[in-house]
């Protein structure tokens, strides 16, 4: 059995649509011996935020703005982390990482590519239980005393790779397999975000309708229990937004 950890950067999350601008990873054995690692750098076509690239910032990414650009977009990379996420024999790993499996989604909406089919585990839920530590990777890894020399935080390949040395100490200190650890905690599911992200897409179309009625001077209906349509086409919803988003 391997151990996929993962990790996005995102050049920006408007309206909760995020848009990678970085993939990392680390593969590894039972034994946290690494096989394989790489931080896959991407073209997010989209603005940064602005805070991304402040000297100042909590969220500053580990790349200049050029360096993202400068390479392929999300649907030359596809087919590399689609095989890391799919293979079996594996369990794939986050930190926090409901957002993330959530924009791998939409991002195979945005570029017409069929779903990447996984489920992922979140640490940061199960290391918040156990050891009853309120925070972020940074918390832990300062906690655990992992050494951080020569590498960065908001870096997603040393995102991955703090996620399996914290994931590491745990499996030391329960003196368990992390499968046994995991056995009562549900991970986050590809398909199901995928279907959320998609309600959300439709909740978003028609509060857009009832705003521009509103704008004529008819009462916008309030929203109730939403159920999308067959004939949504979400696709293009989807990029209507990022659209909007000034890109």
């Amino acid at each position: 059995m391997n151990y996929l950890f993962f990790d996005i950067e995102c050049a920006n999350c408007f309206n909760g649509i995020g848009k990678i601008c970085s993939f990392g990873y680390v593969l590894c054995d039972e034994n946290f011996s690494v096989i394989e690692s790489d931080d896959l750098l991407m073209n997010p076509a989209t603005i940064f935020d602005w805070y991304l690239f402040k000297k100042d910032s909590k969220c500053r990414l580990a790349y200049s703005r050029e360096d993202y650009i400068n390479n392929p977009k999300f649907p030359q990379h596809y087919k590399k982390i689609k095989s890391l996420l799919e293979a079996s024999n594996q369990i794939v790993f986050g930190f926090g990482c409901q957002n993330d499996v959530a924009t791998i989604a939409t991002e195979c909406i945005r570029y017409d590519l069929d779903l990447i089919d996984f489920n992922c585990h979140d640490i940061h839920t199960v290391l918040e239980k156990i050891y009853e530590i309120k925070g972020g990777l940074g918390t832990y890894v300062q906690n655990f005393g992992i050494d951080t020399e020569g590498m960065e935080f908001h870096d997603s390949k040393a995102d991955a790779f703090f996620t399996m040395k914290v994931t590491e100490k745990l499996v030391k200190d329960q003196k368990k397999p992390i499968s046994e650890i995991l056995a009562t905690y549900t991970p986050f599911s590809s398909k199901l975000l995928k279907k959320q992200k998609i309600k959300k897409l439709y909740a978003n179309y028609l509060e857009r309708k009832e705003a521009a009625k509103a704008k004529d001077g008819k009462p916008p209906r309030p929203l109730k229990k939403i159920t999308v349509p067959a004939w949504f086409d979400y696709k293009r919803e989807l990029l209507e937004e990022i659209s909007l988003q000034g890109n």
